[in-house]
Formats: structure tokens, sequence, C-alpha cells
């Protein structure tokens, strides 16, 4: 499994994990405090994977898209997918981001259900 895979997969069992403990401890909460440390954690694995597709391609990248990144990955990443991969890879790339972005949403809502389903003894 390549160093990009398995931040990949970090980053999904986090997304799991942090639904799970957000229904745990906060149920019912649409924000719990358990989110700012399970953000800080994502943040730190999207850059993880940002620097490691950086040496992959040879991109030469900024300070300030390297802040881009972190601070509003949602724009930061698709401005590099474009810059590093051109239009057509670009559009791919930001496709599949999105697609990963619409997939830690669906496996921190299977976690809190799981957690939910769990609690009420079924």
């Amino acid at each position: 499994m390549s160093p990009k895979s398995i931040v990949l997969a970090a980053g999904a069992a986090l997304s799991l994990v942090a639904g799970a403990a957000a229904q745990y401890f906060y149920p019912y909460a649409e924000r719990s405090p358990v989110d700012i440390v399970f953000t800080i954690v994502g943040v730190l694995l999207i850059f993880a994977w940002y620097r490691l597709d950086v040496r992959q391609t040879g991109y030469r990248r900024s300070p300030l898209l390297n802040v881009a990144v972190v601070a509003i990955a949602i724009l930061g990443l698709p401005y590099y997918f474009f810059r590093s991969r051109g239009a057509k890879r670009g559009l791919v790339a930001t496709g599949l981001f999105l697609l990963t972005i619409v997939s830690s949403s669906v496996l921190a809502a299977l976690g809190q259900a799981a957690v939910l389903y769990g609690l009420q003894g079924h």
C-alpha cells in the first residue's frame, strides 16, 4: 500500500470514528466539541497527502499554497490539481476530491448510525 493510500485509509477511518464519537459523547448534537479534535487531525491528514503528492509530481509548492491547502482545502486543492496536472487531469482529480468529501460525510453518518443502533440495544 502506498503512503498516499495509507493517508486516505486513515482519513476514512477518522471519518467513521469521528461520527461514532460525536454520537456517543454528544448524541443528537449538530456539532460537538470532539469535532474540533477530529477536524485538526483531518487537516493534518490532508496536508500529509498533499506533501506526498507534491513529492510524487515534482510540483514546486509555495508557502501561500501550503496555507491555502490547510486553511481552505476546498479551494486550495483544486487549484493545486489544475496547476500540477493540467486541465483534464486536474478536473478528474478535483472530481475525486469532491467524491472523497462526500464519502467522508457518509462514513461519519455510518459511524453515528452504528453507535445509535448499538446504544439502543438492537
